[in-house]
């Protein structure tokens, strides 16, 4: 699921990452924790990818707000300049 996440942050898909997010917090939640010492490190093994996988979307969902910031801003700019000309 954190790998489609990705996928779907990279397309900028962010209705769908919040729905997939959401599902996985749900699993994530629910996921009982073994107490089989053999099957513990295959458990840290899967959280720790989660969180680089969740530090990777992070990065990206900060960019990509950025960068629509930006291009409010510049949006805004232009309509009051227009409105400055009287267009």
């Amino acid at each position: 699921m954190t790998r489609k996440m990705l996928e779907l942050v990279k397309a900028s898909e962010w209705e769908q990452v919040a729905e997939l997010g959401a599902e996985r917090l749900r699993l994530l939640q629910q996921w009982k924790h073994t107490e089989d010492p053999s099957l513990a490190q295959q458990e840290i093994g899967v959280l720790q990818e989660i969180q680089k996988l969740d530090e990777e979307i992070e990065v990206i969902g900060r960019q990509s707000r950025e960068e629509m910031t930006l291009l409010l801003q510049q949006l805004r700019q232009g309509r009051k300049a227009g409105k400055a000309y009287g267009n």
